[in-house]
């Protein structure tokens, strides 16, 4: 038994794991939006502050990218302390196609120029995944509840829900300067399989670039 799990059990009589619901944006938003700060700043050509509230207006509508209908949130004897968002690739591929809609409800329309070239950046930097993959957004744990094996719980629950989906590997992005997330999923068996930038990503986000990393359920097709 690992020593995250040896923290955790203590709490586990204690937490549940339900879906969210548009009224966790207010908590749920701004946890989401510090996992990548500067990403959702960028794709959203925002100040963080600004970046935020448009993460949380959009977090109540459903169907898309950034929407509670695709976020589990842990409890612990009724209080959320953390999230993961995350989607099959059928579904991902729905839910970015409607994401923008959403963002022309909520963005003023001059920033729009701006935004779809700061999209088409990013589109320049992410892979696709494959029709067989599971892709994570994010995964959050509220500060005063970390380092308890909460992060690895969620992790091992929704593995095992794109398992039962017949996904065969789950998939997500993270920025090169973000060392304490690679060390988390680098625990949990992820492994880097492409790294990518452009000068313009770089410049803004200081970010530096984006690694894919992934976890086959299997061998790898």
């Amino acid at each position: 038994m690992s020593v995250k799990y040896m923290l955790l059990q203590p709490l586990m009589s204690h937490l549940t794991l339900r879906r969210a619901i548009a009224d966790d944006g207010n908590w749920a938003a701004p946890l989401l939006f510090s996992i990548c700060p500067a990403l959702f700043s960028y794709i959203f050509a925002a100040s963080a502050e600004q970046a935020q509230d448009v993460l949380q207006q959009a977090f109540v509508y459903p169907n898309h990218s950034f929407s509670y209908e695709y976020t589990c949130v842990v409890e612990i004897q009724g209080q959320p302390v953390g999230l993961l968002m995350g989607y099959p690739a059928v579904i991902k591929r729905q839910a970015d196609e409607r994401v923008h809609s959403v963002m022309a409800r909520i963005t003023p329309l001059r920033k729009l120029p701006r935004i779809l070239v700061n999209v088409a950046d990013f589109n320049r930097i992410k892979q696709d995944i494959s029709v067989k993959d599971y892709y994570l957004l994010g995964v959050g744990i509220l500060p005063e509840f970390r380092n308890q094996g909460l992060g690895t719980y969620l992790l091992a629950q929704i593995e095992a829900q794109a398992q039962a989906s017949h996904c065969q590997a789950i998939c997500l992005d993270i920025t090169y300067i973000n060392t304490r997330g690679h060390k988390f999923f680098e625990r949990n068996g992820y492994r880097i399989a492409l790294s990518k930038t452009t000068d313009r990503f770089e410049q803004f986000t200081r970010s530096g670039g984006i690694h894919r990393m992934i976890k086959y359920f299997g061998e790898p097709i």
